[in-house]
């Protein structure tokens, strides 16, 4: 485990995750690693297949909607912590990345590269198929 101990680690991630879900306005933390690095790990450790190749997939990112991603002090507490506690929380389906496996630069890296991604979607009337199926449902 890093520098943190179990309590402090599960204290760091529920706090970070409490802040973002209340809806608190909170500032992150900056992102120190190298985000062209961090695309490249991304994909090597399949992290785009629960999160999506810009962060938005079955648990999303993007934004700076997850608590996981409040520092990169959080983040590394997360990725580690749950290695002998199989998982810390027991909805909890995301690996673990011991150091030996990711070490901290790379997870940095990762970390820079996932702060980058931005959930903005168009608006309808900017998608003509879409806004066509959406106008004939309500005819009908």
């Amino acid at each position: 485990m890093t520098k943190f101990g179990k309590k402090a680690a599960a204290t760091l991630i529920c706090s970070g995750m409490l802040l973002t879900t209340a809806g608190a306005q909170v500032e992150y933390g900056p992102a120190t690693g190298n985000a062209e690095n961090g695309k490249q790990l991304y994909y090597d450790h399949g992290c785009y297949g629960c999160h999506g190749f810009g962060g938005i997939g079955r648990k999303n990112l993007a934004n700076d909607v997850s608590g996981i991603m409040f520092s990169e002090e959080v983040f590394l507490a997360y990725l580690r912590a749950r290695a002998d506690m199989n998982p810390l929380f027991p909805t909890q389906n995301m690996p673990n990345y011991p150091a030996d496996s990711l070490p901290d630069d790379s997870a940095k890296d990762i970390y820079a590269f996932i702060r980058t991604f931005k959930d903005d979607p168009p608006e309808v009337e900017d998608i003509p198929a879409l806004k066509a199926i959406l106008e004939a449902a309500q005819e009908n």
